[in-house]
């Protein structure tokens, strides 16, 4: 059985991922990281295998990667860029075979979300500048690890009823006020289908709202 690492398990687009992993993947086995055990749902910590770990910490990275096949990061904050790193060095350094890492990164960081209701994310570019410039640079990180990957980075999350999708490269600059927000469950069977499909191979993408299904 092959197993998925999921970093940030408690994170709301992580929690997304993992029901529809649940309920349309369970051949997979998920192995959920997260820095705090109680805040995941009673019925996960049962089911699935949890590592307590941090995402500041190379020995963590290392303890949970032991046959592991699959990476679904969505560890938070403004520290992820340099927890990145340290991720591909513990899988460069134990040598894990890792199939395929999907990552979660910010949206605005090119400027592409110039529409949509507040906050408008591309002012993250101003507010955190250190912080988007790691995020950036995510890009170049994984190119160079070897990985296969593929970067999303989401607009607004929400709940509400699953949408299509609609993805961007990084020079395209508008994204449509109706395009914005997207769906939380949608959003997981992208990240889903770049996994197990190898949807949007090495790259980085901003993904948005389509037309309801």
């Amino acid at each position: 059985m092959k197993t998925v690492l999921v970093l940030g398990a408690t994170s709301p687009t992580a929690q997304a991922f993992i029901r529809l992993m649940e309920t349309e993947f369970s051949d997979y086995q998920l192995r959920l990281f997260v820095r705090n055990e109680s805040r995941l749902p009673r019925d996960e910590r049962q089911q699935h295998t949890v590592i307590i770990g941090d995402g500041s910490s190379y020995d963590d990275y290392v303890k949970a990667l032991n046959d592991v096949d699959y990476i679904y990061n969505s560890i938070g904050g403004l520290e992820t860029g340099p927890y990145t790193q340290l991720l591909i060095q513990a899988i460069r350094d134990t040598k894990t075979s890792i199939q395929r890492v999907v990552d979660i990164s910010a949206g605005g960081i090119y400027g592409e979300y110039l529409s949509g209701d507040l906050p408008y994310l591309s002012t993250v570019r101003f507010r955190h500048p250190e912080y988007t410039r790691d995020q950036l640079n995510k890009l170049e990180w994984y190119k160079e690890s070897g990985l296969s990957f593929t970067i999303f980075r989401p607009g607004l999350i929400q709940n509400g009823p699953e949408t299509q999708i609609i993805t961007h490269t990084p020079d395209y600059l508008k994204i449509a006020p109706d395009e914005f927000a997207i769906n939380r469950a949608t959003f997981a069977r992208a990240a889903v289908n770049a996994l197990f499909k190898d949807d949007y191979h090495n790259q980085s993408v901003s993904v948005s709202n389509g037309k309801k299904l």
